[in-house]
């Protein structure tokens, strides 16, 4: 016989065990965030990375009362220091060059820029297509009516007479019958004897507070606002006078001599404060970007000097010139040397650095008094002539 039960035994309900993990999850990433947004005001960032600290961590807050009786929350003294890196100028693209064509000139100097002595030179031109016309020697006295702004304020134009004479020059020269004649124009930029004549504050100088001399002549300062500007802006108005081309000459930093026995070495006093040491690199490299950025817009060619072999693979520390950054902003460098050592060493160094054109025809030569050999099939060069008795060794 069944037995008869007298209570009902109720189903068991089943669990969902399976949702429990789900809850913890969704709960574990709602602290992360709120984790997360809630330190961001306790984030430092410094060199190293990204850190936390927290106030309570740091010990106990100090508080002291004001003269007025309010208390006030006193903050730990903290160290700072800033640290400014050197410029690096790797990092600029190469933009110049392309297109260039050979140039192969005669320089005349300032002296000989006249109408009597102008068409000597451009009867000369049988294997040359160009002529360099210095039209700033390092004296600093322009051979046109300038009006840059340091020009105009100080004075460092030439006269109205002195401008339409070589006006007169130039006119020739591109109005020439016998041959289409490419002209450059090429200004010394940091030897100026005129210019810190006139504004004090725009020489390189020496710890006695005298401008910086020496052989070839007196020098600007490189790193000097006022002075890069007039140079980019004597290149603008050299081209807008129709120069196909302009040279910086002298952009450089000067070397003083090695000091005697019981005296101290040179000490530049420059015209601006710093944030980082001031060396002759950063102050020469320094020059030549600001002066090709100003000129960035510009029609014709811009180019410059390099007087260091060192300067044509890496940057001089004695003169600051660095040919690697100058073949990325300028459409030529220009080197005094000879054939021989252009040919079997130049060439190699600076060639690496050359990313856009042709070596032979954006790395110039200047030769003093002979050329090469009429099989060289060099590009460019540009030819000087110097008396025996003067040329240099």
């Amino acid at each position: 016989m069944a037995r008869i039960r007298e209570f009902y035994k109720g189903r068991k309900k089943r669990r969902n065990y399976a949702l429990i993990p789900f809850v913890v999850l969704l709960g574990l990433i709602v602290l992360l965030l709120v984790v997360f947004y809630g330190l961001q005001q306790y984030a430092v960032i410094t060199d190293a990375g990204v850190e936390i600290q927290l106030p309570l961590l740091e010990g106990e807050e100090q508080t002291e009362v004001d003269s007025q009786g309010n208390e006030v929350k006193v903050f730990p003294r903290v160290e700072t220091e800033l640290i400014f890196d050197q410029p690096d100028y790797s990092r600029i693209q190469a933009t110049a060059g392309r297109y260039m064509t050979g140039i192969k000139a005669i320089f005349v100097p300032a002296a000989d820029i006249t109408s009597e002595k102008m068409p000597e030179y451009t009867q000369r031109l049988n294997r040359g297509n160009a002529l360099v016309l210095e039209m700033k020697p390092r004296d600093g006295t322009l051979l046109w009516a300038s009006q840059s702004d340091a020009a105009r304020g100080y004075g460092l134009g030439a006269t109205a007479e002195q401008d339409a004479a070589v006006r007169e020059v130039i006119n020739y020269i591109q109005s020439y019958e016998d041959k289409d004649v490419y002209l450059a124009a090429q200004i010394s930029c940091c030897i100026d004897a005129l210019y810190p004549s006139r504004s004090t504050s725009v020489a390189l100088r020496t710890e006695g507070g005298l401008n910086y001399t020496d052989e070839k002549g007196t020098w600007l300062d490189p790193y000097n606002a006022d002075v890069r500007h007039y140079a980019a802006q004597l290149a603008q108005e050299l081209f807008d006078m129709g120069f196909d081309e302009v040279i910086l000459a002298d952009v450089e930093h000067p070397i003083p001599p090695a000091p005697q026995e019981g005296q101290e070495a040179v000490r530049f006093l420059y015209s601006r404060e710093m944030s980082t040491t001031p060396n002759p690199v950063t102050a020469v490299c320094g020059f030549a970007v600001s002066v090709a950025n100003e000129l960035a817009g510009r029609e014709g060619a811009l180019s410059i000097y390099v007087n260091k072999a060192e300067a044509l693979v890496r940057a001089n520390e004695q003169n600051g010139q660095d040919a690697v950054l100058f073949m990325k902003l300028f459409d030529r460098v220009y080197y005094p040397t000879d054939t021989y050592t252009y040919t079997n060493y130049n060439v190699a160094d600076v060639e690496p650095n050359v990313s856009i054109g042709d070596v032979h025809v954006r790395f110039v030569p200047v030769l003093t008094n002979y050329l090469f050999t009429e099989s060289n099939d060099n590009a460019s060069w540009v030819l000087i002539d110097q008396p025996a008795e003067t040329e240099e060794e």
